[in-house]
């Protein structure tokens, strides 16, 4: 067992392992011995717990060079800082860089105002602005007004679409949680409810994606609506757990 990350990670209570997929990558091998990598802009750690980590997404996906060499310096040809504009991560050429795989949400961004602004003035919110480095979650509420206010001097509205939204999120969940747990109570039920469920997911899907216009607005309202009809999908299988319990 190499030292160096795992021995580090272990002080701070971190995950010491990475997916096995990645034992022949050898950007992770490199960099999973670099103890504290300050000089980049996230750690080893931030990217081996990350959702990219267990969905095959190295680090040459987003910042170029080859994985499969052992040789340093055949290894980061074509990486750059993202200060540089040939850069894949340079903030005008970030949005291609992710949509390579959010292919839905890049054609979203595409139409933006903020777009247009990194198009012309090479300067503007990207996807960095709102997910950071790894994007594996929503910002909160009061980071996500922390981050539109640096141009925006009231981002009120922004601060409760992301509210709301992740509100939703949380009922889908609440929901997927309650049927199952109510799916022996009665399985007839179950199969109806999901046949309700799953435009759910597409529709918050389908908000997700809205997000990326910033279309606040609609994503609040599109919001509620989930959230309402979770509720009820919740509501109804607890009906039915409580009852199932009952001698």
């Amino acid at each position: 067992m190499r030292t160096g990350f795992r021995a580090f990670a272990l002080v701070l209570g971190l995950a010491t392992t990475v997916p096995a997929a990645w034992e022949n990558n050898q950007c992770v091998k490199c960099h999973e011995a670099e103890a504290l990598p300050i000089t980049l802009g996230h750690t080893f750690a931030d990217w081996s717990a990350s959702t990219h980590a267990h969905g095959g997404v190295g680090c040459e996906k987003c910042h170029g060079g080859d994985a499969s060499s052992t040789d340093e310096a055949k290894a980061h040809a074509n990486v750059r800082p993202s200060t540089d504009p040939e850069s894949l991560v340079h903030p005008t050429r970030l949005p291609e860089t992710c949509g390579a795989c959010h292919h839905e949400e890049l054609a979203a961004f595409k139409g933006t105002v903020h777009a247009r602004e990194l198009r012309q003035k090479a300067t503007g919110a990207t996807c960095f602005t709102c997910h950071e480095a790894m994007a594996t979650s929503l910002p909160t509420p009061r980071e996500l007004s922390a981050r539109c206010a640096v141009c925006h001097a009231k981002p009120v509205e922004a601060q409760a679409a992301i509210a709301v939204l992740v509100m939703a999120k949380r009922r889908v969940y609440r929901a997927r949680v309650a049927m199952e747990a109510a799916k022996t109570a009665d399985p007839s039920w179950h199969a109806s409810a999901l046949g309700r469920f799953h435009p759910l997911e597409r529709d918050y899907h389908a908000i997700q994606v809205q997000w990326h216009v910033f279309a606040m607005k609609e994503t609040i309202q599109a919001s509620r609506d989930i959230i309402k009809l979770a509720e009820a999908l919740t509501d109804e299988a607890d009906v039915m757990t409580r009852r199932a319990r009952k001698p």
